[in-house]
C-alpha cells in the first residue's frame, strides 16, 4: 500500500483521481476500495470496472442492465477496503430489496487463510461436508498465486503457466503419431485422430461434472475433503489464481494414464495411439481455453458469451454449466443455467 493510502478518510474529489490503470479506487456504500492489483482479475474483464474508476459504484453492482452482482462478489470486494468516505461527503443509500445492506451479509471468514500455505490448514481441519462445500464453492480472490505446501519442491509442482502446457503435451502427441503409423496406414491413424478430438468435448463434459463435481457424493471425513480440494475445489476457491487455471501435469499424466489404460480396452495398436493424440490435442485446446476464459477479453460476441457462460459456473451456480469449451453438452443433459440464477 503506497505512502497515500494510509489514512483511513477520503473526499470523493480525492477517490476520483484514481481512476486509471496504476490506481484504481472505487466508493461502495461510503466505503473506499483500491482495486488497481484486482481490475486484471476482473471476472467481467478489466475494461468494465475501468469505466467505474474513481466513482460511486454502489447502484451499479445492483443494476441489472450491468450485471446484479452475487454475494461472493461482495466478499471478494471487502478485502480491497482501504478506508471510509469523509463525513462532508457521506452519502445516504437505499436499502436493497431484502432489507439488509449486501456487506453486512458477508460473513466472517472461518474456513481457510489464503495469505498461509493451504495445504496444512485443509490435512489438519475438521469441517463438515455441508460447511466445506459451501464454502469451497465461495469464491476468494489474492492478486499474487497462493502458497499450498510451505516446501518449495511440493509448491512448484502446483504451479502451471498456460504456456506449458503444450510444451510438454505437443511432443507426446508427435510421438504417438509416429509411433502408430507402424500399426495402421495414415488414412485409418486420420479418422482416429479426428474422433480423439471430436470426442474431446464430451470427456471434458463428463469429467468436470462426474470427477471433478462428486461433491455431494464425497464421504464425511478430512481425507475426502482433501482429495477433493486438490483436484478441483481450490480452482473454485481461488477461481482466478493463474498459476492453478491448467492442470499441472503431475496429475493430468495420472488421470491421462487411467484413460489410456480403458481406451487400450477399447482399441488394438495403431487406432489407440491416433485417439489418444486427438484427446491429447482437444485437453490442449480446452486447457488453454479454460485459462483465456478467466482471464481474456474479446469483442467477439460467442468468445465473450463462452467467458460469461463458464464464470457464470464459478460465481452463480456451480451445479450448472459443466461445459467448458461449449455448452453443447449441458444441452443435451440438461445441466444449463436455469433462467432464476439471475
Amino acid at each position: 500500500m503506497t505512502e497515500d493510502t494510509k489514512q483511513r478518510e477520503y473526499s470523493r474529489a480525492e477517490v476520483a483521481k484514481h481512476d486509471g490503470t496504476g490506481a484504481l479506487w472505487v466508493i461502495r456504500g461510503n466505503q473506499v476500495f483500491d482495486l488497481t492489483t484486482f481490475h486484471t482479475d476482473h471476472p467481467g474483464g478489466s475494461d468494465i470496472l475501468m469505466q467505474f474508476g474513481g466513482q460511486d459504484i454502489t447502484e451499479a453492482m445492483r443494476d441489472g442492465d450491468t450485471h446484479v452482482h452475487a454475494i461472493q462478489a461482495y466478499r471478494v470486494l471487502k478485502d480491497f477496503y482501504i478506508g471510509e468516505v469523509m463525513a462532508e461527503d457521506r452519502l445516504t443509500y437505499a436499502l436493497p430489496p431484502s432489507g439488509k445492506d449486501e456487506m453486512d451479509c458477508v460473513e466472517e471468514e472461518e474456513f481457510l487463510d489464503i495469505n498461509k500455505p493451504l495445504f496444512m490448514q485443509m490435512w489438519n481441519s475438521n469441517f463438515t461436508k455441508e460447511f466445506y462445500l459451501r464454502e469451497v464453492h465461495r469464491p476468494r480472490h489474492l492478486p499474487r498465486p497462493a502458497v499450498f505446501f510451505a516446501n518449495p519442491i511440493l509448491e512448484t509442482l502446483t504451479r502451471t503457466p498456460w504456456w506449458f502446457i503444450p510444451i510438454y503435451w505437443l511432443p507426446i502427441v508427435c510421438t504417438l503419431l509416429y509411433l502408430g503409423v507402424e500399426y495402421e496406414s495414415a488414412e485409418v491413424m486420420f479418422v482416429g485422430f479426428v474422433f480423439g478430438v471430436l470426442s474431446w468435448s464430451l470427456l471434458e463434459y463428463s469429467m468436470h461434472r462426474f470427477v471433478f463435481h462428486y461433491d455431494d457424493n464425497i464421504p464425511e471425513g478430512t481425507l475426502a475433503q482433501v482429495a477433493h480440494f486438490l483436484l478441483h475445489g481450490v480452482h473454485h476457491f481461488l477461481p482466478m489464481d493463474q498459476l492453478r487455471l491448467v492442470m499441472p501435469p503431475a496429475l493430468s499424466t495420472f488421470l491421462g494414464l487411467n484413460i489410456l489404460a480403458v481406451l487400450s480396452v477399447v482399441f488394438s495398436a495403431g487406432m489407440l495411439h491416433a485417439v489418444s493424440a486427438g484427446l491429447l490435442i482437444g485437453y490442449v485446446l480446452y486447457d488453454e481455453c479454460h485459462y483465456w476464459l478467466h482471464h481474456g477479453t474479446s469483442q467477439n460476441k460467442r468468445l465473450s458469451a463462452l467467458k460469461t457462460y463458464h464464470l457464470r459456473h464459478h460465481y452463480k451456480d456451480f451445479k450448472a454449466g459443466f461445459g467448458i469449451t461449449s455448452d453443447f453438452w449441458d444441452k443435451i443433459f440438461g445441466t444449463q443455467f436455469v433462467a432464476s440464477a439471475d
